[in-house]
């Protein structure tokens, strides 16, 4: 067997698993020889395909009785790989030395496992995402101390409620009981209007049955409805009222003849009443 004296070379100079690389041959030769691909059976012995894979074989020529053999191959083991001699018809065999092929972590220049690294992202998605971060932080801390705090809320919008209906129950008794002494009604009719007013002013404000309950049980009454805590300012005003009641109940029921109001009594009357719903209500305080 001839052999032909030739140089060689690869490309890229370092080669590593998986890349696509190419074994070049130079040669000379007299005889003439056709460029183009060739096929694989020209090596002389059987190609180990677990080693690399061939891609492509060409002859070359690259001047006068000058020609490059050119072998694409991709190599799939790290370390010195051989190629089997190859035969050129007209010509003779082609020896081929050892490509070292270099592994991905030389190529790295990686000693160790590197830690991971944080994702990329888009200019401006880290702010998004930091943002979106706080303002569920902020929600979620606002939910919990509202459910913590979910009985005093609830019980906050009941007083306030219940502030509003007592706010407006009060202008409503205070309206009726002015407007009493401008009708032209009988003194029993007046009477009875005034303490129905009054009773349902204050089963709604103390929370007690006063509608059905009798004058001579008031004092009573007024006890149970505050549980004995009222101040004397507010018990001063439940005798009034007591008082008052006393003496509508004789108007409205005694056929006597100084069952009727003396004259400017039915004003002195409805003040009265009106001092006291402003006493049970601010403490002493009356409106302007």
């Amino acid at each position: 067997m001839i052999y032909i004296q030739s140089q060689q070379s690869t490309f890229p100079k370092a080669i590593y698993i998986g890349d696509k690389a190419e074994l070049r041959c130079s040669f000379s030769t007299g005889n003439a020889l056709a460029a183009g691909t060739l096929s694989t059976q020209g090596f002389l012995e059987e190609l180990d395909l677990s080693l690399y894979d061939i891609n492509d074989i060409s002859l070359q020529k690259s001047g006068t009785d000058y020609y490059t053999l050119v072998i694409n191959f991709t190599p799939w083991r790290t370390g010195l790989i051989s190629f089997p001699d190859f035969e050129l018809e007209g010509a003779g065999a082609v020896h081929f030395e050892g490509v070292q092929i270099k592994s991905l972590v030389e190529q790295q220049g990686a000693t160790d496992i590197r830690t991971f690294s944080s994702p990329l992202l888009l200019p401006g998605t880290a702010y998004k995402i930091y943002g979106g971060i706080a303002v569920f932080v902020i929600l979620l801390i606002v939910l919990i101390r509202l459910i913590v705090k979910w009985r005093s809320v609830v019980l906050w919008f009941k007083n306030a409620k219940l502030k509003r209906r007592y706010a407006r129950s009060k202008r409503y008794t205070v309206r009726a009981l002015k407007a009493l002494c401008a009708k032209e009604e009988s003194p029993a009719v007046i009477c009875t209007k005034l303490q129905k007013l009054m009773r349902e002013y204050l089963e709604l404000r103390l929370e007690y049955p006063f509608t059905k309950t009798l004058t001579s049980e008031m004092s009573l009454a007024f006890e149970k409805a505050t549980c004995g805590f009222a101040d004397e300012k507010r018990q001063d005003a439940f005798e009034s009222i007591i008082s008052i009641f006393v003496r509508t109940d004789y108007i409205r029921f005694s056929s006597a003849a100084d069952a009727a109001f003396k004259a400017n009594e039915l004003s002195a009357i409805v003040n009265t009443l009106i001092e006291s719903i402003n006493i049970i209500e601010e403490g002493g305080k009356t409106d302007a």
